[in-house]
């Protein structure tokens, strides 16, 4: 999600800064634009969240411009750490450099680069931020997700080691009872082994013996079980159930976040896209249980995205329901033909949604 990265706009100009805000505008709750003779304090003191990845992004004329900028940022990072989560750089300059800014990136200075003037194409830089926002989330997932291998990996470590005491335990458990036993037949053995010409004395002296003896016994078993019970269940791992994962792709920030508000506290996990193309992304990178498409989109509309669903040979496995409206309803039809099983009319509510939602996961 776009809210999940904090945005840095290194530019050279006014003009070039109002076209950045433009294609940023709504996406991004954390940005921060810095010319190139800013304040460096604010630099860093931006960079001190460390608990989301970082986008770059380096808006100047030609390309040796944002190089030396570049080379600044990377000498300040290098003394300071300021950049402990992940991070990627774009360099937008003049279409007339674009053959050095492509010598820069295949570098590997700068991820990828986009160009403006003579012609700005918003939509083509707004979709290439948008899929680096994706990649820079997906690589922090996937850091958390190797953060939850190793607490896996060191729990079943712990469960090893607490599985071999129990182990010894019982080894150790079996020389004790075995003692105990062997107590108890003895004093069996000496009852058994009465005259019947002893007195009653000497008989009630052998059973007076045996009576504490089997107690001992038996407090001693109760002990020990209640003991191995619960190194068993301290053993046990406990690992969070994963939640159903539903991706929300709907170019209306409004409808996202009343869908998202709907299915989270149901105890769904929730993905966003804002078009086709960047729900086609996400797809590369999550597998969710269901889709909710809608249909009247920028960039890819979802009869688009459906089609190039087909290609990737995922809707047969992934079921997809379409967000519409009261006027494009019939194209339903047409996407039913593409693999969607159903159809929820825009705005919704809570109850309907969650009908629908469930009848599928």
């Amino acid at each position: 999600m776009d809210n999940l990265v904090n945005v840095v706009v290194f530019y050279q100009s006014i003009e070039i800064k109002k076209v950045i805000q433009e294609i940023l505008r709504n996406k991004y709750q954390k940005i921060l634009y810095c010319e190139i003779n800013t304040n460096q304090d604010q630099f860093i003191k931006f960079t001190e969240d460390k608990t989301r990845p970082l986008l770059f992004i380096y808006a100047f004329e030609e390309p040796k411009e944002a190089v030396e900028f570049n080379e600044i940022i990377e000498k300040l990072n290098d003394s300071k750490d300021l950049f402990n989560k992940e991070h990627l750089s774009l360099l937008i300059c003049c279409r007339e450099h674009r053959e050095a800014a492509y010598f820069e990136c295949s570098k590997g200075r700068f991820y990828s680069y986009e160009t403006f003037k003579p012609i700005y194409d918003m939509n083509r830089i707004r979709l290439s931020i948008a899929q680096m926002c994706d990649l820079l989330t997906s690589q922090d997932k996937a850091h958390l997700y190797e953060e939850d291998k190793k607490t896996i990996i060191n729990k079943l470590q712990n469960v090893s080691i607490q599985l071999h005491e129990v182990e010894t335990s019982i080894s150790d458990e079996k020389g004790i009872q075995h003692e105990l036993l062997n107590e108890l037949i003895t004093e069996i053995d000496n009852l058994c082994s009465l005259e019947p010409t002893d007195s009653i004395e000497t008989m009630n002296g052998h059973v007076s013996k045996i009576k504490p003896k089997v107690e001992n016994f038996k407090a001693h078993n109760q002990s020990y079980f209640k003991e191995i019970g619960s190194k068993v269940k301290g053993a046990t791992p406990s690992f969070k159930k994963k939640m159903p994962l539903v991706l929300v792709v709907d170019d209306q920030n409004v409808m996202l976040k009343i869908i998202t508000t709907i299915l989270k506290p149901k105890g769904f996990d929730v993905e966003v896209a804002t078009n086709g193309a960047e729900a086609i992304n996400k797809l590369k990178n999550c597998k969710p249980e269901l889709v909710l498409l809608d249909i009247d989109m920028p960039v890819l509309n979802g009869i688009d995205t459906l089609k190039t669903m087909n290609k990737m040979n995922i809707l047969d496995k992934l079921p997809v329901i379409m967000l519409t409206s009261n006027s494009d309803k019939e194209s339903f039809i047409e996407c039913r033909e593409l693999g969607a099983i159903d159809y929820i009319v825009k705005p919704t509510n809570a109850e309907t949604l969650l009908k629908k939602v469930l009848a599928v996961i």
